[in-house]
């Protein structure tokens, strides 16, 4: 080409939950098996029915001539009416205040892509990839973070944070992602308020990846933004493809609370609105068989059966790896994921299945990406060659922990605890 096509931070671009799949798919092929996809947190790919009621529902509205319109830029209307009436709080938040996007993914690039570039935003290590990518890329540079703590389940580090916004004044805003993916924590309300109190007291404006909000464990209660914002401006995320087994809707949505208090930050909200026009509006179906999905009468039991069924895998889970000395498990309090710790992680190698994948991994391992990374990447890549399970890096969530994330979405009870059982080998071999 005339000019050079590659942007000077393309190497910042990275999703590894997805990544992984390239090297996992050549691999299955090399060795002729099937693998166990671990990687990423789609229930229906992991064998979850849809329900009937669920099609019905929209199939229904699949037949109105509206579903194939335009809504306007903000959303439907009854679906944000719907919003706020049950996720969010009239006195903190108007319909004026919600808008729709194309999924979180879209959200979160339109919030860091419209800030100036010499602004941060504060992201939590570990953290969900996207977030992580979409900080870095706006800057041009590395992320900046603060630590999530194992030994304290996976709490923020609420001290860093402070002093990582009180030494850098161009950081803006803070991330937090309660329920927390990849950990499945829940934060303590005093943890949450004292972050919202950071921000107030050096002016910056808050982030609450909320997604999970309904996934929760029995007698765990989360605490959302809405509850404590007070006066501080700040963005709540929510979307439809966690609680409702709908990831492929690619529905979610921001609400904005106290963007009247703050003349940049309401200029700031502005600009992500008039950048949403640029594309009219997001896609209509999901968002109007929104306030029907969640009001079906059959929709409370539905949730509740898969909560159940999330925290029975990780009450075994936890207790399978509870045995192995070479790691640490946090029990989560939600979401459908388990952080697995690997303890003084070395590098080493399994026994692949066959010559062409030892061949395969040989040549994968020597790369820099594979080389500059934390160790769990190569074990990540060793447990796809000799066991067949495919698992996601901690350190591909922006961490400098050892460890790997597993899903709790696994329907067929027997395989859940084969994988279990895979995983818990290849670790053994690998420590040896």
């Amino acid at each position: 080409m005339r000019q050079n096509l590659q942007r000077a931070d393309n190497s910042l671009l990275s999703y590894p939950i997805r990544e992984v799949v390239i090297i996992g798919k050549k691999l299955e092929k090399l060795g002729d098996f099937s693998m166990i996809w671990e990687n990423i947190g789609d229930p229906v790919s992991a064998g979850e029915t849809v329900p009937k009621w669920m099609h019905d529902v929209v199939q229904e509205q699949v037949a109105s001539d509206k579903s194939f319109a335009y809504t306007e830029t903000q959303g439907a209307i009854a679906a944000r009416e719907y919003v706020l009436e049950h996720f969010s709080d009239k006195k903190k938040c108007t319909v004026e205040d919600i808008l729709f996007f194309n999924g979180l993914g879209e959200a979160i690039n339109k919030v860091m892509n419209n800030l100036p570039k010499e602004t941060r935003v504060l992201v939590p290590s570990p953290t969900y990839p996207s977030h992580a990518t979409a900080e870095s890329m706006h800057a041009g540079c590395s992320f900046i973070s603060y630590s999530l703590d194992p030994s304290n389940d996976w709490e923020p580090d609420v001290d860093e944070i402070e002093n990582k916004i009180k030494y850098n004044d161009h950081v803006v805003a803070i991330l937090v992602i309660n329920p927390n993916n990849p950990t499945g924590s829940v934060y303590k309300k005093e943890t949450l308020e004292k972050i919202v109190a950071i921000a107030k007291k050096y002016d910056c404006f808050v982030i609450f990846d909320e997604i999970y909000h309904h996934m929760v464990f029995d007698g765990v209660k989360t605490t959302l933004l809405h509850e404590i914002i007070g006066d501080v401006p700040g963005i709540s995320m929510k979307g439809i493809s966690k609680d409702i087994p709908w990831p492929g809707s690619r529905c979610g949505w921001i609400e904005v609370y106290n963007a009247e208090k703050d003349h940049d930050f309401k200029a700031f909200i502005e600009i992500i609105l008039l950048n949403k026009m640029l594309e009219v509006c997001s896609t209509t179906l999901p968002q109007i068989v929104l306030p029907h999905l969640y009001d079906h009468p059959e929709y409370p039991a539905y949730l509740q059966s898969r909560i159940n069924k999330y925290q029975k895998r990780a009450d075994e889970a936890c207790e399978f790896f509870s045995q192995i000395p070479q790691v640490r498990v946090n029990k989560p309090k939600g979401v459908f994921y388990l952080v697995v710790e690997l303890l003084d992680c070395p590098r080493s190698t399994l026994d692949s299945v066959n010559k062409n994948v030892r061949l395969n991994l040989d040549e994968l391992e020597k790369t820099p990406q594979c080389l500059n990374n934390n160790t769990d990447f190569q074990f990540s890549y060793e447990l796809m060659g000799s066991e067949g399970v495919c698992v996601v890096p901690l350190s591909g969530f922006g961490s400098t922990i050892n460890g790997f994330r597993m899903t709790l979405l696994q329907e067929n009870d027997e395989l859940f605890t084969e994988t279990l059982i895979k995983i818990g080998r290849g670790i053994e071999h690998y420590y040896q």
